[in-house]
């Protein structure tokens, strides 16, 4: 089938979509080759890496670099349905703080989807096939804490087939392209972990290394890339909402659109073993590309002031009763707290960040974490927290420790994370906890025990290291955990808020 007859498929009102000015597919996607396989396909992934991909295929005729996805767990299914209903198309709705501010793209760049756990054999081909150039990944914060007693881990490295684990199919797959003489794949993490490519190349050789099989252990160590990365857009779940707003002012008919804020950002190494896309055609604004050997700093940036700030205030904020992070952002007390946080506590532990103007930088957040028109959800945000902090907040807490400061903000932050953790809110309603590690550990049990069970959370080295050896950060968050179950959140704040030993 042509690209203009797959395309037209998605539309049900030409007119509409026209007169939106709909930017459609101007490439032939029969001859996208699939440089690129991307495991664990999510929005993020949808607006981000594969958005690059299509600017690049439609506006500079790149046809080495088309996608394809591969599901990897269970819960992928439903999209992965979809996703092969429409050929691999879909609708990328950006929106800015204005709310005229709206650009509709129907996405080309994604070719084929493969959901493993029905086809493995399949997929694990595809990462073999020499047209595959750089595999991608984007599996949450969590999916870095590889667990090799899991038993699909445990799997996967005793089978070389019908294989279970992003880890699996990536380690199994440089195995038979070691042993068919072809070049690696660049392994290539777009997910919120500082240094991630250096954290996922740990994964891939711990996994590695259990095969026993010292060839490919140096076959990886010697020939494969695994650059770092800093991801930047907010992207949240797709809603019935957003599917109707696409039909009803779109003319678009999709199972599984994608809206998302106009800013996006990509810092990357230039460290790729077997050629990459072009990325220097999208160094300029909007796209915001950078190439560099130094990405450590820009990860640090947006890792600690936005990721830090975002999860924090949607603790506070659940808490407090709100449901969308732009509602959150308009209670004042709470935008006071998120400026103090960044601006007395984060900013003063970052390094220098070369060409970013941090007071900009951090106004800018302000902006997009109050644009009404992406309806990201606070419970998205609050996912994953035991695996979020001690990449997001802990580093800065145990910087300013060091220095003989306790942050006063960050404890709340910590404070408001056990209070949600009791799985019960200020009006004894259910909170549906998503967060294996935190299940795992059975943080729940420990937080309904409030003081004594916040002292043993902090205690848990796996994901506050040493701060239970400060007793003043220490009785700070048994502190404000008390406030929040006598006087409520909302008062709390306000009392923290004054109660800060300097403001800025």
């Amino acid at each position: 089938m042509t690209t203009n007859s797959i395309v037209s498929q998605l539309i049900v009102d030409k007119s509409k979509c026209e007169s939106i000015g709909t930017h459609l597919p101007s490439f032939d996607r029969n001859q996208l080759k699939h440089g690129i396989v991307h495991l664990s396909v999510g929005n993020f992934h949808r607006s981000h890496l594969a958005y690059y991909m299509d600017v690049l295929a439609s506006e500079h005729q790149q046809t080495e670099w088309g996608i394809v996805g591969i599901g990897v767990r269970s819960f992928d299914k439903p999209m992965s349905i979809v996703m092969n209903e429409q050929n691999g198309l879909y609708t990328l709705v950006t929106k800015g703080t204005d709310e005229n501010d709206v650009n509709v793209r129907i996405i080309g760049s994604l070719i084929n989807y493969i959901y493993a756990p029905d086809e493995p054999e399949s997929a694990l081909a595809v990462l073999v096939h020499p047209d595959t150039k750089i595999v991608s990944m984007t599996i949450t914060e969590s999916g870095y804490d590889l667990d090799m007693n899991n038993v699909d881990i445990q799997h996967d490295i005793s089978n070389s087939d019908k294989l279970r684990t992003v880890f699996g199919f990536i380690v199994h797959a440089l195995d038979a392209r070691r042993r068919a003489n072809r070049k690696p794949f660049t392994v290539m993490s777009c997910d919120n972990v500082q240094q991630n490519g250096e954290v996922t190349k740990k994964c891939i050789l711990q996994f590695a290394k259990s095969l026993n099989n010292t060839e490919l252990i140096e076959y990886i160590e010697t020939q494969v890339t695994f650059p770092n990365a800093m991801v930047d857009r907010i992207t949240p779940a797709t809603t019935d909402a957003d599917r109707e707003y696409v039909r009803s002012h779109c003319g678009i008919a999709d199972g599984w659109p994608v809206t998302t804020e106009s800013f996006i950002q990509w810092v990357i190494e230039d460290s790729f073993c077997n050629g990459r896309p072009p990325l220097e055609l999208l160094s300029t604004t909007p796209y915001n590309v950078l190439l560099t050997e130094h990405v450590e700093a820009y990860e640090c940036m947006k890792m600690r002031l936005l990721n830090a700030s975002h999860t924090s205030m949607c603790y506070i904020g659940h808490l407090m009763g709100y449901s969308y992070i732009h509602e959150i952002m308009l209670d004042k007390q709470i935008e006071i707290y998120i400026e103090q946080l960044m601006n007395i506590e984060i900013t003063p532990t970052l390094p220098p960040v070369p060409g970013i103007d941090l007071d900009n930088y951090k106004r800018t957040l302000i902006e997009r974490f109050s644009n009404p028109h992406i309806k990201d959800t606070a419970l998205r945000v609050c996912m994953d927290g035991a695996s979020k902090f001690p990449k997001f907040l802990v580093p800065t807490i145990v910087e300013q420790l060091k220095r003989g400061i306790s942050p006063h903000f960050c404890a709340l932050s910590v404070a408001a994370w056990i209070r949600y953790l009791s799985g019960f809110d200020e009006e004894n309603k259910p909170i549906i906890l998503q967060d294996a590690l935190a299940t795992e550990l059975k943080l729940s049990e420990l937080a309904t025990q409030i003081k004594p069970g916040a002292k043993q959370i902090l205690n848990i080295n796996q994901i506050f290291g040493v701060l239970a050896e400060y007793q003043h950060f220490t009785e700070a968050v048994e502190r404000v955990v008390h406030l929040l179950y006598e006087i409520g959140s909302k008062k709390t704040l306000q009392q923290w808020i004054n109660e800060a030993p300097t403001k800025k």
